[in-house]
């Protein structure tokens, strides 16, 4: 048997008929339809066996309606889910006037009212099942008239058209309450799996921008960098020198090198080649080498305080921060000098990069739309972000400028 909580087949979406209310006859595991039909069963055995008390010709007219009664009941229940609602009177109507005549023909037959109640209910599960139930209840009263109605005969089918009324309408508010459960939890999984869809975009976005960021602070440096050797290399060759030319190029093979190599960390998702062969300090010193020729800046790195290993991650941070930074110095800002300074203090690392530049306006540099523009400036807060920290820029139309970076240092991390 079917399940309560499981679709009805007689849908209007599925075959057209008028829509009707929820159907509470398909209990967990058919509980109640099994037990309405065996119960109509027994009753159906009661009325046949009531045949051995009669004439020939009146017993074999008692089988005949009981069978009658037995095919249209067993089958119709089943398929009345899938007829029209004209079909669905005619099955009342045929299952009613065989009831009626095997109610005159043996008075035990009184007894199946319990089915057509429910074949009533189940035909029509609306307001006109009801006032069906009722007018079939008051058709059971006065078929005993005749004979001589009791208290007994009365009360009997008023008292099971109130229980079955009463079980018909309490199983019909569980039915229902299981569809808007069904429902809410159908509800509940299509927002998770939106909440999953819409969690897996932002952490591909979130993804892509840490790609850019890692590019630009990587391989388009290397790129500018190398750039920046060979045009001043090309024009040391023009002036008649070589050997300071060929200083040139050798050094912007090393940066084509190095960025190979951090290229291959980061498709690779390792910590920044530098730092997997050498210190932070020592990883900024090679870092800006490249710009202090390229640029013929005077840089150097400097470190206050008591240095120590700090954890691989705040290191990467400072040295991709670093290196956005210095890139900028030697490119956008004609400086001579350039300071980087790493400041180990108490729960916290601060990193400065101060140039002698012509200087900007940061709050007109950020105003721009995101982009090539100022992408270097974004990434960097953004990493600072990451790591909890802050990242300030102090400038000003004329120079210097200052970037100073600060992030937090755990106790766990030390």
């Amino acid at each position: 048997m079917n399940s309560i909580v499981q679709s009805d087949p007689g849908t209007p979406e599925d075959n057209g008929e008028e829509d009707l209310a929820p159907d509470p006859w398909v209990l967990d595991e058919g509980a109640m339809r099994n037990g309405i039909h065996v119960m109509t069963g027994l009753l159906l055995a009661v009325a046949v066996g009531g045949s051995f008390s009669m004439e020939f010709n009146t017993a074999a007219l008692n089988l005949l309606l009981c069978t009658i009664f037995a095919v249209f009941y067993f089958v119709g229940f089943e398929s009345v889910s899938h007829w029209s609602d004209f079909r669905r009177q005619v099955w009342v109507f045929v299952l009613t006037g065989v009831w009626i005549l095997e109610l005159i023909v043996a008075p035990v037959g009184i007894y199946l009212i319990f089915a057509v109640y429910f074949v009533l209910l189940r035909a029509m599960p609306d307001i006109r099942g009801v006032v069906s139930v009722v007018f079939v209840t008051l058709i059971a009263i006065v078929m005993q008239m005749p004979s001589g109605l009791t208290l007994g005969g009365a009360m009997g089918p008023a008292v099971s058209a109130a229980v079955t009324l009463a079980m018909y309408y309490a199983v019909l508010m569980l039915t229902r309450l299981n569809r808007e459960r069904e429902e809410a939890v159908r509800e509940l999984i299509a927002t998770r799996n939106e909440l999953a869809a819409s969690q897996h975009a932002q952490g591909a976005s979130a993804e892509r921008q840490r790609l850019a960021h890692e590019i630009h602070d990587t391989v388009a440096q290397g790129l500018s960098s190398i750039q920046m050797l060979l045009h001043v290399a090309e024009a040391d060759l023009r002036d008649g020198n070589p050997d300071k030319a060929i200083e040139r190029m050798d050094t912007a093979r090393t940066t084509a090198s190095e960025s190979l190599a951090e290229a291959r960390a980061m498709i690779a998702a390792l910590q920044p080649a530098a730092l997997a062969e050498t210190s932070l300090t020592g990883a900024l010193e090679r870092m800006v080498e490249p710009f202090a020729q390229a640029g013929d800046l005077d840089i150097s790195v400097d470190v206050d305080g008591e240095g120590h290993q700090l954890p691989m991650k705040t290191e990467a941070t400072l040295l991709r921060i670093a290196q956005g930074a210095v890139g900028n110095v030697a490119k956008h800002s004609g400086a001579t000098r350039c300071r980087v300074t790493v400041t180990y203090a108490p729960g916290e690392v601060r990193l400065d990069v101060v140039d002698n530049g012509r200087g900007f306006d940061p709050e007109e540099v950020e105003a721009q739309p995101a982009g090539l523009g100022h992408v270097g400036l974004e990434a960097m807060r953004s990493r600072a972000a990451e790591q909890g920290g802050e990242l300030i820029i102090e400038s000003q139309p004329g120079g210097p400028t200052a970037v100073t970076v600060a992030l937090p240092v755990y106790g766990d991390d030390l």
